[in-house]
């Protein structure tokens, strides 16, 4: 499995200070031989005002983080680590609160994920959201929000519900109240299948196809990150933006690159260009000027265009 994950969080335009929390965490460990690596993604997004959602956002993160570490290697199920990770974020928030009265209503969304492979268990509470991306987007988690509930209801459409003034009102959040129930799902993610993990800053600002279309024809996910987060601004950016985006798999041949351009991606696209017709086109000490495909090796291979090196690695699968 060859996944990648692109993570950001801008303030936006308008809001004083950032309310939300995004944390990544990764766990290796070899069993029988075998390497197992397991992901924890998690987006929280504050609420209370100035600093309280901030600390709200930062404290429920954190304890997600705390008991999937605890957890992760006792055999517990994936579903209850997050559902267990949010519940003492619950009680961690109440119990801030309980000491800071000044703080008291301070809240935060969540939207959590343990990825394995290509098999992800999610979490959620509140209008932070996962979706599934491809040539199409899915929206996988269902919000705890007003407007939603009409949608169920069948009173407005989804669409209707973006446009709708009461549509950042949420029905349930953590630290809010010692009773919360929260939502659980599993879900199997196909090869060219992306995970996107984000809060309402996103999906305000952009609709489910200029998210899927950003997602679907950047060349990474940081870079992802990065255009969501642009347009979003360009958008008004009157919100907080945070997102995670885990990759759909890479192929066969995994290409990583060290070059002494700053703008390695264009060095690539360009190689391919001029390698056909430029002089002094190297793979590897061999001048392939003029030729048609070229095989790299597995390994280390070195290019140079015009005097201008890099290298490019290439990790083949068992399939090649």
């Amino acid at each position: 499995m060859n996944r990648t994950i692109g993570y950001r969080s801008d303030i936006g335009k308008t809001r004083e200070v950032d309310e939300d929390s995004i944390r990544v965490e990764e766990s290796r460990s070899v069993i029988k031989s075998k390497m197992r690596m397991v992901r924890l993604l998690v987006v929280a997004d504050g609420m209370g005002g100035h600093q309280n959602g901030e600390k709200a956002s930062e404290i429920a993160s954190k304890a997600i983080k705390d008991v999937w570490s605890q957890e992760l290697d006792n055999g517990i199920a994936k579903h209850l680590i997050l559902e267990h990770g949010i519940q003492k974020a619950n009680q961690d928030i109440l119990d801030y609160t309980t000491k800071h009265p000044e703080a008291s209503g301070m809240g935060t969304t969540s939207v959590c994920a343990i990825v394995e492979g290509n098999d992800v268990v999610l979490a959620n509470v509140g209008d932070s959201r996962a979706y599934k991306i491809s040539d199409e987007i899915h929206q996988v988690t269902k919000d705890h929000s007003y407007v939603q509930g009409k949608v169920d209801s069948g009173e407005i459409t989804k669409d209707q519900a973006r446009e709708d003034p009461r549509n950042n009102e949420i029905t349930k959040a953590v630290g809010l109240s010692s009773s919360l129930e929260v939502d659980t799902m599993k879900l199997t993610l196909d090869s060219d299948e992306s995970l996107l993990l984000c809060c309402d800053g996103v999906n305000d600002h952009l609709s489910d196809d200029e998210i899927q279309k950003i997602v679907r024809d950047s060349p990474d996910p940081d870079t992802a990150c990065k255009k969501i987060i642009d347009m979003a601004n360009e958008e008004g950016g009157f919100d907080n933006i945070s997102l995670i985006i885990l990759s759909a798999e890479k192929s066969g041949k995994q290409v990583e690159s060290k070059s002494k351009l700053d703008g390695v991606p264009d060095f690539f696209s360009e190689f391919e260009e001029k390698r056909s017709g430029t002089n002094g086109t190297m793979v590897n000490g061999k001048d392939i000027t003029g030729q048609g495909n070229v095989e790299l090796e597995n390994g280390v291979n070195k290019i140079s265009v015009n005097g201008v090196e890099a290298e490019v690695t290439i990790q083949r699968n068992s399939d090649g």
